[in-house]
This record gives C-alpha cells, sequence and structure tokens, in this order.
C-alpha cells in the first residue's frame, strides 16, 4: 500500500472546497487528515463534508498538530506570507495558492525561510500539472510550428460578488493578482526565460482600488513577443496561442479544464493576396484528469521520493519578477 501524505488545510476558501480537497481526496498518496478555519463551527462543517479525520477552530491549532505532514494554503494572498513562515516554523510541507507572493522579493524570503526550516514549498498552479500544457510544451520544443514568434493567453471572467477577496485591495485582490498570474505562468513555461521589457496597462475600480481588467505585452531578447488580457469584469474565456514561423498552436480551453479537451495545430499554409489557403489543422485530443489531483500527488512524490516540484523556485520567482515589471510600468 502507498505511503500517503498527512494533509491539513489552513482555511476553508472556496478553492478548496470546490477544487483542492476533491482533488486531495482522489490522490493516491493524500490523506486528508485535518482542516481548520477561524471559526469551529465552519471547520466542523468542512470535517464532516469531506472525511477529514480532525477541525480545528484556529489554523496555529493544526499547525501544532504533529501528525500532520503538509499543508495546503488557500488563504487571501495578502496572508500568504504569513502563514508559509508559521508553517514552516511548525515543520510543514507547503503548497500555497497562486501568486505565493505579493511581489518576488516577497516570495523569494518564503523560500529561503523553507529551505532554511528544511520543509518543501510549491506554488499551486494546478493546470501546470496537466497533461493538455505539457503535450503544447513538448509541440513547441519539438519545431512543430517553428520558432516561436508570438504568443497570446487570456483569463477572463464576470465578477458579480463585489464583497469577494478579489475587490479587496488590502487582501492582494485585482485581476493582476487573480488572473494575470495565469498568462505570465504559461507564456513564461512555453517560453522559458525572462522577457526584457514588460508594458502593462489596467482599467481600474475606482471605487474599491484594484484593477479590474489589464493588458500585458512582453519582448523578449530575440525579439519575440507576448501579450496576457484578464479581467474581471469581461465575458468568461481561457484561451492560448502561439505562432511560429512555420505554424500556429490554438488552444481554447479553461486552464484548469479536465477530462477530454483538444487543441489544434495549423501549419502547411500560403497566401494568395490576402488568403491564406491550403492550411493543414490537426486536432489533437487529450485526456485530462483533475489537475489539482496531480497536483497534490507530484507534491507528495516531491516530499516522499525526492521528486523535483514541476512548479520549481526559479519559476515561482521568475513569474514574480515578470509581475513586478508589469506594476513598475503602470
Amino acid at each position: 500500500m502507498n505511503r500517503k501524505i498527512r494533509w491539513g488545510v489552513l482555511g476553508c476558501a472556496t478553492i478548496a472546497r470546490v477544487r483542492t480537497i476533491p482533488g486531495l481526496l482522489g490522490a493516491d498518496n493524500a490523506e486528508l487528515y485535518a482542516v481548520a478555519s477561524r471559526g469551529k463551527e465552519k471547520a466542523d462543517e468542512v470535517k464532516e463534508m469531506f472525511g477529514a479525520k480532525v477541525s480545528y477552530g484556529s489554523y496555529e491549532e493544526l499547525l501544532a498538530d504533529p501528525d500532520v505532514e503538509a499543508v495546503y494554503i488557500p488563504l487571501p494572498n495578502s496572508l500568504h506570507a504569513e502563514w508559509v513562515y508559521k508553517a514552516a516554523e511548525a515543520g510543514k510541507h507547503i503548497l500555497c495558492e497562486k501568486p505565493l507572493g505579493l511581489c518576488a522579493e516577497e516570495a523569494e524570503k518564503m523560500f529561503s525561510f523553507c529551505e532554511e526550516k528544511g520543509v518543501l514549498l510549491m506554488e499551486a498552479f494546478a493546470y501546470r500539472h496537466a497533461p493538455l500544457v505539457k503535450k503544447v510544451k513538448k509541440l513547441l520544443d519539438d519545431g512543430a510550428i517553428g520558432k516561436l514568434l508570438y504568443m497570446e493567453s487570456h483569463l477572463t471572467d464576470v465578477l458579480t460578488d463585489m464583497g469577494n477577496i478579489r475587490m479587496k485591495k488590502n487582501l492582494g485582490g485585482g485581476a493582476f493578482y487573480d488572473m494575470a498570474c495565469y498568462n505570465i505562468s504559461v507564456i513564461s513555461y512555453m517560453t522559458g526565460k525572462m522577457p526584457v521589457s514588460v508594458k502593462a496597462m489596467a482599467q481600474m475600480d475606482p471605487e474599491r482600488g484594484v484593477d479590474v481588467g489589464n493588458v500585458m505585452i512582453m519582448q523578449y531578447e530575440d525579439g519575440t513577443l507576448a501579450m496576457g488580457y484578464s479581467s474581471l469584469n469581461s465575458y468568461a474565456r481561457g484561451y492560448y496561442c502561439l505562432v511560429g514561423d512555420k505554424g500556429r498552436i490554438e488552444v481554447p480551453c479553461n486552464f484548469n479544464c479536465r477530462n477530454q479537451v483538444s487543441f489544434t495545430v495549423i501549419t502547411g499554409g500560403h497566401t494568395d493576396n490576402v488568403e491564406v489557403l491550403d492550411e493543414e489543422a490537426n486536432t489533437i485530443g487529450v485526456m485530462c484528469p483533475n489537475n489539482y489531483m496531480l497536483e497534490i500527488e507530484q507534491f507528495g512524490r516531491c516530499i516522499l521520493e525526492g521528486e523535483t516540484p514541476e512548479v520549481g523556485k526559479a519559476e515561482t520567482l521568475r513569474n514574480a519578477a515578470i509581475l513586478d515589471m508589469a506594476f513598475a510600468d503602470l
């Protein structure tokens, strides 16, 4: 029987209840051992809902439990650093929701502290564990569309609850932190490098002081360009596209899609005046299990077998630095 990591969850946020805890329950090397909330009643409710062994009315109580080996942190962005430090001090391995830190400097200090305490830290980008994005990356690296010249990524949604934490500036709200981080992540993963310049524009909510929409344009040393658009107030869409000198790859899928999905590799076309003719479109199907389950299993293997985190320190710090560059341009 596989050894199972005993997990504790610090908080009963929607992302934990709807996505990560169900994924954890399906993982073959994980056990939902403990849940904590700021009140015992909520923690008890989630414990019963998912069958955790114990529940706590404070995060500190959970961290003091010696049976908890790893924790998942789904707290508001502004609280990530505080609870990563406290979890590391308690000797727990940590999977923390994205964005890990509010800036690259904060994220780097979090990694350094965890290294000092001998615990693992990984930023939770569940989509990065999916077969879909890995298949697209392999095709790009294998030259399916030639040299990459341009990439764009879109992630949008309509947020109707103005009391949501995404609309609270003091909690690290806004589309840059909540949505643009996905665009940065997938572009950074595909290019594998840091841009030399970043231009950014934002649509602000004047009452709440957070951005509800933004555009980022990135340029790389070799001339490659990339663009990201994210929004909390426009029609829901997840999409990214890579354009090379020999074709393009279109991925019209939400980042955390599951089950059977498909994307298209388009090559072979030629222009006649203003028309593009004779394109060959190859639709590729991919079966995506629960990305959150894959994320939990992968982090478990990092703890048990010494596997390298799929979302590693260098990638997280690069993405945080790109976001810093965007904020600096506003």
